[in-house]
């Protein structure tokens, strides 16, 4: 195991299509609650605890990432952006491919997942004109993505034909990516627990930095700190573990009852927390709905998931009643705080609609934290034509008085038909405006200003 590279494989596939199942087929060790009533899920030590089972192949030590739940899974995945190498998409032969399949694909694509081999589970349940059917629909998901040339084999975790196949297919995609060994140490926490005479150990994978035993750690955003007692990789103690590595680390200091899921373990000052963010964002081509301005969200970012609001913004962060492009900037307003960074991978996806339905929104990445931000919120303000001069025309309505209407001049405007005008001046008390028109307007048409104001947020 000393030799081996580790990578990581993202396990992803509808619920009861046979995911599990293929997990226990393909791992030599298992210690993850997702493999239901597997004798090794109901031990306890420094181990690897919940969703992740380990197995050797050729030169590589590979992890499964495989969660429970579908909102689980998908966290995971974003989570390990950065070190989830290939991915097996499990696709059951008697059902075929499912909405959350299509989503799966968007997940893996969007968090830059580049090398995927479909398992097509189940295989001897069905014959062959319903596997080459099956087939077909995987392909036609696959065919506008990165993964349109992916090897489907079909396997069986009931009689075991197959598994070589696949593990043979997925050693000839394996590529690991870099691994960031520089920077402060960032550890997204999936599990943690207590182990009688040695305290709290929390699992995760170590995305980026690397770490000792006796090293000085925190946990984000819980501010509590503690020393690393020892460090374990699938039950075997180790000195130290770096970026790429799947890691139990025993911090006795801080209760696991504090912890939760989607908190880091990083150094003093690795992560920012924050309730809000910008992020640029990407428009989920599959997504049939709009975008609209503070649309109720859930947010994965990397580990934490939260409930939030999305505001869509053009690039002087001006908002916007809904994206009107593929690609734009959006602030996040979250409902708790949560520990994040500048590249964050996010994933925006409402769990309002039924699983009929593609859910996932969009996907980008954090680019600002800021502590406040200020918006410009466009605002309008509906006058019309009251009297046309010979060289000029009187417009009532954008003013309540003349003290406002001085402050309007050499502002723009616009007539309900298009055409621009100049406010030159006040007129008389009652906020009229005199207004020069590129073109003539009609009696009684309306004219629109539209100012900026300011909205500040704060996200400490």
């Amino acid at each position: 195991m000393d030799n081996l590279i580790p990578v990581h494989v993202g396990l992803m596939g509808h619920i009861d299509h046979g995911k599990t199942a293929l997990a226990k087929a393909l791992s030599e060790k298992v210690s993850t609650a997702g493999l239901d009533k597997h004798p090794q899920s109901k031990k306890r030590g420094i181990t690897i605890d919940l969703g992740f089972t380990m197995f050797e192949l050729d030169k590589y030590l590979v992890t499964l990432v495989d969660a429970p739940g579908h909102a689980d899974l998908i966290r995971s995945v974003v989570a390990g952006a950065n070190i989830i190498d290939a991915a097996i998409l499990v696709v059951a032969a008697d059902e075929g491919p499912k909405v959350q399949t299509g989503e799966h694909v968007v997940v893996l694509q969007s968090m830059g997942v580049e090398s995927i081999v479909v398992a097509l589970a189940k295989s001897d349940l069905v014959n062959e004109s319903q596997l080459a059917a099956t087939e077909g629909k995987i392909r036609a998901i696959l065919h506008d993505t990165v993964f349109a040339k992916a090897p489907i084999v079909r396997v069986s975790a009931h009689t075991a034909s197959g598994i070589g196949e696949l593990k043979e297919a997925l050693r000839k995609i394996l590529k690991p990516r870099e691994r960031l060994l520089k920077g402060p140490l960032i550890i997204p926490i999936d599990h943690a627990f207590p182990v009688k005479g040695h305290g709290t150990v929390a699992t995760g994978t170590v995305l980026q930095g690397v770490v000792k035993t006796g090293d000085p750690v925190e946990i984000s955003p819980l501010g509590k700190t503690s020393r690393i007692r020892s460090i374990q990789t699938f039950g075997k103690e180790r000195e130290s573990a770096s970026a790429g590595d799947r890691v139990g680390i025993n911090i006795p200091d801080i209760d696991d009852s504090e912890i939760a899921r989607g908190d880091y373990l990083t150094v003093r000052g690795g992560m920012t927390v924050s309730s809000g963010f910008i992020a640029q964002m990407q428009v989920n081509p599959l997504y049939q709905g709009k975008i609209t301005n503070r649309m109720v969200v859930s947010v994965s970012i990397g580990m934490p998931s939260a409930t939030g609001q999305i505001i869509p913004l053009d690039e002087e962060r001006v908002v916007q009643k809904e994206a009107t492009s593929n690609s734009f900037p959006a602030a996040i307003l979250l409902k708790k705080r949560v520990a994040l960074r500048e590249g964050t991978r996010i994933l925006v996806h409402r769990t309002d609609l039924s699983p009929t339905q593609m859910r996932i929104v969009g996907f980008g990445e954090v680019v600002d934290i800021p502590e406040r931000i200020r918006l410009l919120r466009p605002r309008t303000r509906i006058g019309k034509v009251h009297r046309i001069r010979e060289n000029d025309t009187l417009v009532e309505g954008l003013a309540s008085s003349n003290q406002i209407a001085a402050r309007l001049v050499n502002a723009s405007v616009k007539s309900k038909n298009g055409v621009v005008g100049i406010i030159r001046q006040p007129f008389g008390t009652r906020g009229v405006v005199i207004v020069d028109f590129e073109q003539s307007v009609a009696e009684n048409e309306e004219v629109y200003y539209k100012r900026l104001t300011e909205e500040e947020y704060c996200f400490g």
